[in-house]
């Protein structure tokens, strides 16, 4: 009698299973279906990603390549230049040793004017740099110069080098 209790207790437990199974069939399959369209989306996201990323990197690696081989052209006056502020506290230098200190071959390319107590120059500059954690003035000339001693030209030309600022990247020798 207790074998048959039990026979009946399992076969009305397995047909309870069966019947949460079956009303709940339908909810688990959509819940899957959504579920491979959200990995599907996903990876397609992440494959589009993937490939700005790479482009992105392509073209700084580009910019980086540009402003390297940049060089100052005292003759051309069509083409695009970019200028940086150059701030002399003390006023101690001359349009001539701004120009000798940041390799400008022509010196009426820098103009200045006394603002405030402060003498400022308007300098040709290479390239600009946005300054992250990881950068050093060393790895920066690897970057943007040809001898590694132009690494001090960064410091010199910006007041603030400071991560998450930009600074200005004078000409080299």
């Amino acid at each position: 009698m207790k074998q048959t209790i039990n026979i009946i207790a399992f076969l009305v437990f397995s047909g309870f299973i069966t019947y949460l199974y079956l009303q709940n069939k339908e909810e688990w399959e959509m819940k899957y279906i959504n579920s491979s369209n959200k990995l599907d989306s996903l990876e397609t996201l992440s494959v589009n990603l993937s490939e700005q990323l790479a482009k992105m990197e392509e073209d700084a690696f580009e910019r980086n390549r540009a402003i390297y081989e940049y060089r100052f052209d005292p003759f051309d006056s069509d083409n695009f230049r970019i200028y940086g502020l150059f701030r002399d506290v003390e006023k101690r230098y001359s349009v001539l040793d701004v120009a000798l200190k940041f390799n400008i071959t022509n010196s009426k390319a820098i103009k200045w004017n006394d603002v405030m107590g402060e003498r400022w120059f308007i300098v040709p500059v290479k390239g600009m740099h946005y300054l992250t954690e990881e950068d050093t003035y060393t790895n920066m000339a690897a970057r943007y110069y040809e001898e590694p001693a132009d690494s001090v030209l960064i410091p010199q030309f910006n007041l603030d080098p400071s991560p998450g600022k930009f600074v200005f990247v004078p000409f080299g020798k």
